[in-house]
């Protein structure tokens, strides 16, 4: 529920950049006003800004300022970098924020219900056949375990289980539970220091892998992704027993 809205005016040394902004002088700076929701505040006096194509959480009455690549900055800020592309900078203090970074618009063309399954598997569970996989003997324990525990959980027949790695570091493997067969050695985005978040569906052959950078899993509004992510999110369809990235 939206406790608090401002309405707050910020001045930007925005220029006109391709379809980004209205027919606005090219020499002027672009004042825009900009609806600021608070929604989930995670601390008394925070605010979730919604500026542009971005957002972000920030201390009250934070400065900040987008710039186009090029000009000098209007605004009297720190000076750090808390964004930057081929066209514009965005300057304030660090300190100031307060969410993990920036996050910008961001949407996945494909939805887990473009790869719906006919059918969830209701016969007797098979038990991971490591003789599949022999890597997978290194997580014995694991999968065991969590194949009791999860049961079918993702596409129909497969149960995924995974396990941390390190600081936002998870491993997983996939397991048919109609054959038994193990993917791990297999998996393509685990081969040299795994992933962090994931997102799956029982009913559904789609795989989102790295969600920890997509606003949605860290309590803000869904759309946007941080921009400065070192593992991009992506999206993967299981089929024939094996993961196909397909975004």
């Amino acid at each position: 529920m939206k406790q608090l809205i401002y309405i707050l005016t910020l001045a930007f040394a925005l220029y006109s950049c391709g379809n980004k902004t209205s027919n606005q002088n090219q020499s002027n700076p672009v004042s825009l006003t900009a609806e600021t929701t608070i929604e989930k505040p995670k601390e008394i006096g925070d605010s979730i800004y919604k500026i542009y194509n971005f957002l972000f959480e920030a201390k009250k009455n934070a400065k900040f300022e987008f710039i186009a690549k090029g000009h000098k900055s209007k605004l009297k800020t720190k000076g750090d970098t808390l964004y930057s592309d081929d066209q514009i900078l965005m300057l304030g203090d660090i300190q100031e924020i307060v969410s993990s970074g920036i996050f910008k618009k961001f949407e996945f063309k494909s939805k887990f219900d473009n790869f719906k399954v006919d059918n969830i598997y209701k016969g007797n569970l098979a038990p991971p056949d490591f003789t599949t996989d022999p890597d997978a003997k290194h997580f014995i324990t694991r999968i065991k375990e969590g194949c009791i525990e999860e049961g079918i959980n993702f596409a129909g027949h497969y149960t995924i289980v995974d396990w941390g790695c390190g600081a936002l570091c998870q491993e997983m493997a996939i397991i048919d539970r109609i054959s038994g067969e193990i993917i791990y050695s297999q998996i393509p985005f685990d081969t040299a220091d795994g992933h962090s978040g994931i997102s799956y569906k029982i009913d559904s052959r789609m795989l989102i892998i790295n969600t920890e950078a997509l606003s949605e899993f860290n309590d803000y509004e869904p759309g946007y992704r941080r921009f400065d992510s070192w593992r991009k999110p992506a999206v993967f369809e299981i089929s024939k027993g094996r993961l196909k990235r397909i975004e």
